[in-house]
């Protein structure tokens, strides 16, 4: 199966909490697997234990990539991948067995994907992978090039298995290193998207870069990850209620914010909380791409009217400590998350129906001053958001009100991600938001590009150098880089205690950790 569309990601992350459909778990040929993986993944120690005469054939070397039998359908796929029993000591070795575990997990994944709700499905099945080779395997000094194979083998397999790729990183240095090699060509890396909304994701990566972008993230973020579109939710919840059949056409009538009501009265009558049941349908065990994307911009704030906790979860994969406003206080220098709507860790506070809408002032007033305070300051980045909220709707009001079109000028509130052009949108909010379209045939294909578009947004605001000054790299510089390098790692070993003890030292030496200088 050919697809030219296909394409290959890079996030930081923990791979085992990434929502894909199946995923590449590094081993040896006598099956050694590090105890961190048995610790992070339920049921793995049990499932290698039962290999039987298919662990036999993978020790014997007849065959490169192992596909764990019986894995449960609603967890992604693991693939054992080997590396060589020897070590890595050049990079090439790890293309056919990456080759070979790539086009093994495209199968498994493909039917996991087939299985997805409608609601969920992706244009393309999505295969997870971790570096692979450095460390344990061997090949820790040769990194950089480690990562430029890697990306070069799963760009091949994934055109002619038809399936996207994640390559999921936990070091500041390789995420650099993979983003700088993107970034040479990036009208061909991010072809799918078209010259213009490269362009589109380049400026808002500037934007990021210097600390004025703010993602407003909606409930289309956390689709991925299986978890329900506004108008899923209140169908799922409308299953639970026990509305009668022929009450549901009027039913489907009536507001979001009524039927909303509708179902709180129902659920309490029964002896459900309302609330609780609600969160109950909005968590998950693992965050899909766009949370993880937007969860590394180099951004300090954030605002959702989401109740899940899939943004929180990918930050602390990354090593971000997240202030979730309003029930944590903000460190110095500090990220934050503004909760408007709730959280499913405290289900009173879930606002959904009209009653909740009419009475969100009473104790909440500082929130939405927050926001308005963010845009008028800050260029907001809406995603996954249909901008129909009632509570959008008045948040703009009041900031219109403040600050109108004709005092801004040219310049805009914010950006709103759109799946499809919408002409009546844009007459509402063109003033106001620069609406961008992300195109395709229908919603997986939409959201798919959605995907894509971040990843390159993400690439370009992450310009960090980590990998300049680390050893690990330096085969990948170029002549000029390679004697800049020689002459910073000169001033660190020529600085005498003297100078190391002045105020002026401790900024070289942050520069110099900026870069990736080890001791």
């Amino acid at each position: 199966m050919l697809a030219d569309g296909s394409h290959v990601f890079v996030v930081p992350g923990d791979i085992t909490h990434l929502a894909a459909d199946a995923w590449l778990l590094p081993t040896d040929r006598t099956l050694h697997i590090t105890e961190g993986w048995y610790r992070a993944v339920p049921h793995l120690r049990e499932s290698v234990a039962r290999l039987g005469e298919a662990g036999s054939e993978f020790r014997a070397e007849r065959v490169k990539a192992l596909v764990l039998p019986g894995w449960p359908e609603q967890e992604p796929q693991p693939v054992l991948v080997p590396v060589p029993f020897v070590g890595i000591r050049d990079a090439e070795q790890v293309v056919e067995p990456l080759t070979a575990a790539l086009r093994a997990a495209a199968d498994p994944a493909r039917t996991r994907a087939d299985r997805r709700p409608r609601s969920q499905q992706r244009h393309l099945p999505l295969v997870a992978m971790p570096m692979f080779g450095s460390a344990g395997g061997g090949g820790d000094w040769l990194r950089g090039e480690l990562l430029r194979r890697i990306l070069e083998v799963a760009n091949a397999v994934g055109r002619e298995q038809g399936i996207d790729v994640v390559l999921v990183l936990r070091d500041a240095p390789d995420l650099a290193r993979a983003h700088d090699i993107r970034r040479v060509d990036p009208y061909r890396t991010w072809a799918v998207l078209g010259e213009a909304l490269v362009r589109q994701a380049q400026d808002l990566a500037a934007k990021a870069s210097a600390g004025q972008l703010v993602p407003f993230i909606g409930a289309g973020v956390s689709v991925s990850a299986g978890l329900p579109t506004w108008s899923d939710l209140l169908a799922r919840l409308l299953d639970d209620s026990g509305l009668p059949r022929a009450e549901h056409d009027g039913f489907s009538k009536l507001d979001a914010l009524d039927q909303a009501h509708v179902l709180r009265r129902l659920l309490t009558e029964q002896g459900d909380s309302f609330n609780e049941t609600v969160a109950r349908h909005v968590q998950a065990p693992r965050y899909g791409l766009a949370p993880a994307q937007l969860a590394a911009l180099p951004t300090r704030e954030a605002v959702t009217l989401n109740y899940d906790t899939l943004y929180e979860k990918a930050s602390q994969d990354m090593g971000h400590h997240l202030a979730v406003l309003p029930e944590e206080a903000v460190r110095p220098d500090g990220r934050w998350l503004l909760k408007l709507h709730g959280t499913v860790t405290r289900p009173d506070t879930i606002v959904l129906t009209r009653e909740d809408y009419l009475g969100y002032g009473r104790g909440r007033e500082a929130l939405s001053a927050l926001a308005k305070a963010m845009l008028l300051t800050r260029h907001l980045l809406f995603v996954g958001f249909g901008l129909a909220d009632d509570h959008f709707h008045e948040l703009m009001h009041d900031v219109r009100e403040v600050l109108p079109t004709s005092v801004r000028g040219e310049g805009k509130l914010g950006t709103a991600l759109l799946m499809e052009p919408d002409a009546l949108r844009t007459r509402l909010w063109g003033a106001d938001l620069d609406l961008v379209p992300m195109g395709g045939a229908d919603v997986p294909e939409q959201g798919r590009r959605l995907e894509i578009f971040l990843d390159c947004l993400l690439a370009h605001a992450d310009r960090g150098l980590h990998f300049f000054l680390d050893d690990r790299y330096r085969h990948r510089l170029t002549a000029p880089e390679q004697r800049l390098r020689g002459r910073l790692l000169g001033l660190t070993a020529e600085a005498t205690p003297d100078e190391r003890a002045t105020p002026a030292w401790a900024e070289v030496e942050a520069l110099l950790r900026s870069l990736g200088h080890r001791e």
